[in-house]
């Protein structure tokens, strides 16, 4: 799995990345990946998830409309010209 090293980080946000890791119970790195996870869009499978219960929440898909020709009948009506 790629690893990331961060040099140079300042006080103010090294204190704040604890801090946050301390709320959530957990590590320094653990919480330094959900933070990167979140400002990047997230996990892609919870993305992914996220987008079907929002496809599924809108409903049945309507069928089409009776008064549009089926292939069936577009093939026939061309075979027939």
């Amino acid at each position: 799995m790629p690893s990331l090293q961060i040099r140079d980080l300042p006080e103010p946000l090294h204190r704040l990345l604890q801090h946050r890791a301390q709320t959530h119970k957990r590590s320094l790195s653990q919480q330094a990946l959900a933070d990167l996870e979140a400002i990047a869009g997230g996990d892609p499978r919870e993305r992914r998830r996220q987008v079907l219960d929002r496809i599924s929440r809108r409903g049945p898909i309507t069928p089409a409309l009776s008064a549009d020709p089926t292939p069936e009948d577009l093939i026939r009506a061309d075979r027939e010209r």
